[in-house]
């Protein structure tokens, strides 16, 4: 009977586990801020992550995320491991749609912002086909996204 109990709870546990999130980690020693980005392109409030945090925050299709990055450090891993890794994990399969904003001082002022898949390749595409700002895969599964030089 007990156990009959427990069963709703471990139905919304399962759930939870299988919810779209996207993953922040702040690798800099200076904070960033991230906001979320409405279907209509409105945002949200501002969440700021402390030098060296990370944070989740749900998502959806409908959804996106602004990342500010304010980099004040000269010792940026520049080297393909990115200055800032954006996570997804999403189930099921789709699309997740993306407002990135990537602001960047000095010294980095005048060069070009790099997207990097998985490996640090310095490159957004993934080797899929993608709708118009969108990341991600047409199948379920994790995506890291490392934005850096």
């Amino acid at each position: 009977m007990r156990l009959l109990a427990l069963l709703p709870g471990l139905a919304t546990l399962a759930a939870l586990v299988h919810a779209e999130s996207v993953f922040i980690n702040n690798h800099l020693s200076t904070p960033i801020w991230y906001t979320q980005v409405t279907g209509d392109g409105s945002r949200t409030s501002t969440t700021k992550i402390e030098p060296y945090g990370s944070s989740t925050l749900p998502q959806t299709d409908q959804y996106g995320v602004a990342i500010k990055i304010t980099a004040e450090e000269y010792d940026i891993d520049i080297a393909g491991k990115g200055v800032l890794t954006l996570g997804y994990n999403k189930h099921p399969q789709g699309w997740i749609y993306y407002d990135i904003g990537i602001y960047l001082s000095y010294p980095f002022d005048g060069k070009r912002t790099k997207l990097g898949g998985p490996g640090g390749d310095n490159d957004w595409w993934d080797g899929h086909a993608h709708p118009q700002n969108t990341i991600g895969s047409p199948r379920p599964g994790d995506l890291w996204l490392d934005i850096g030089y």
